[in-house]
């Protein structure tokens, strides 16, 4: 049951950043990015909780991810946020938060694979 559900979580992951490469169009406007943000965040926690289950982290490192995860999401609403008064602030914000829940997948990923 809990490799079943770390093949779930890793698969909405690679899904989540793989979208294009499948054919499915890439999230391109502010919103859409966004809202993939949210949704990134949603299946990192959930994977740092069946990895944890799985004994794949450490019960230290599973509350860093998750740690990273609540900085992710407060900054997806600082973006969010911003995106009314200065929208390029807004999308850097959004690119940064992007390229490190990229990062904990990829952590993340290496973990279930160890």
């Amino acid at each position: 049951m809990n490799h079943a559900r770390i093949y779930l979580s890793l698969v909405a992951l690679l899904l989540i950043v793989g979208c294009e490469t499948l054919g499915i169009a890439k999230p391109e406007t502010f919103k859409e990015k966004l809202a993939v943000g949210y949704v990134t965040v949603t299946a990192v926690r959930q994977s740092a909780t069946t990895l944890l289950t799985a004994k794949r982290l450490t019960a230290d490192d599973a509350q860093n991810v998750q740690d990273q995860a609540n900085n992710a999401r407060a900054g997806l609403d600082i973006a969010r946020g911003l995106e009314k008064t200065d929208p390029k602030a807004a999308d850097a914000k959004l690119t940064a938060i992007r390229t490190a829940l990229t990062a904990l997948q990829a952590y993340l990923t290496a973990r279930e694979k160890s």
